[in-house]
């Protein structure tokens, strides 16, 4: 009977830890359930903040954008009005320049009329030059008030030729 009551104490305590290790396993593999739901729930809620951050970085972005490209508008529109003040500025001052050779052509016709044929061949070649100059001055104050931004650079410089020389030869 010792034999038979050995065996079956064997047997329990065999069962027990048998019992044990499959209450061990069963809570590891819930504590994995667990684990598994805390890791699917913080990935989810990662690739929400994700998205959250890259529709604010978005938002950032397309309000710089258009801060630029205000401050790219206003900077246009204030060359735009230097250009077209410029431009008025020199077309008005050759308007002077032409009101002046005009004053000149018309005191030197006035000067022929009155010398009648005792005029001499180098007062009529003038006056011719003047009258070529004042047509000259009338094209560029056309091609002045008709210039473009993008032109006016190079214009502005053949002005100053000819500006200078209408100087050099009232002088």
């Amino acid at each position: 009977m010792k034999k038979v009551q050995l065996v079956f104490s064997q047997i329990r305590s065999f069962m027990g830890v048998t019992l044990v290790v499959a209450a061990l396993s069963l809570t590891a593999c819930q504590n994995d359930n667990k684990n598994e739901s805390r890791t699917e729930d913080a990935m989810e809620q990662t690739g929400e903040a994700v998205e959250a951050d890259a529709e604010n970085a978005t938002a950032e972005a397309r309000e710089e954008a258009k801060e630029a490209g205000d401050k790219v508008e206003a900077a246009a529109d204030e060359t735009a009005a230097d250009f077209r003040r410029e431009r008025d500025e020199a077309v008005a001052e050759m308007k002077d320049q032409e009101r002046k050779l005009d004053a000149r052509i018309d005191k030197m016709q006035a000067d022929i009329k009155r010398a009648g044929n005792n005029v001499k061949a180098e007062t009529r070649e003038e006056l011719a030059e003047l009258e070529a100059e004042r047509k000259e001055l009338a094209n560029d104050i056309d091609r002045a008030q008709n210039a473009t931004a993008d032109a006016w650079q190079e214009i502005k410089k053949g002005f100053k030729r000819a500006g200078d020389r209408l100087d050099g030869d009232n002088n």
